[in-house]
């Protein structure tokens, strides 16, 4: 009888001491990209539908094929950092550049992409021992922009958005 009443009173203690802590936010959370959309230089007007295949390419310095994606990240604490993981595939340089865009992409062709704001980093494809970019992390949800575009003249990576590529940590 004993060791149940301690057990109980240390079981509760630990609910309790979990409930004084001033930012309950689970560390580590990862947010994956809710939409990606392909735009394609040799089809400027074309407007691609979104997709969970992600692409960059060039080919003989021509061709470009650029990806631009929408992360919605919940309000948390910390430092979020951006990081890029597990391609389908990748040839030529393996290199990507990623920059900020105003904002989530809206419309889908090469014509009507929204212009690149912020260079955030340059990734190799598998990833390489480089500094990942990082940000203060919103205090309310918010909707960030990204365009994912091909370094060198003969660049391929694609990744499935739904379990690789560019993802974001918060806190």
């Amino acid at each position: 009888m004993k060791f149940i009443l301690i057990a109980a009173v240390s079981i509760l203690s630990t609910l309790a001491s979990g409930l004084a802590l001033p930012d309950l936010t689970p560390r580590a959370t990862v947010i994956r990209p809710e939409l990606a959309m392909v735009v394609k230089e040799d089809f400027p007007d074309t407007a691609f539908p979104p997709t969970n295949i992600a692409e960059v390419s060039r080919t003989n310095g021509a061709h470009t094929v650029e990806t631009f994606l929408c992360f919605i990240v919940p309000a948390c604490t910390g430092v979020c950092t951006i990081s890029f993981s597990n391609a389908i595939s990748a040839t030529g340089s393996r290199t990507l550049q990623l920059f900020s865009t105003f904002g989530c992409p809206t419309v889908n062709t090469w014509n009507t992409r929204p212009p690149l704001n912020a260079y955030l980093g340059t990734f190799m494809v598998p990833p390489s021992a480089g500094i990942d970019p990082t940000f203060p992390c919103p205090v309310t949800t918010t909707n960030y922009g990204f365009a994912v575009v091909p370094v060198g003249d003969d660049d391929r990576v694609t990744w499935d958005i739904t379990n690789g590529g560019f993802i974001i940590t918060c806190g």
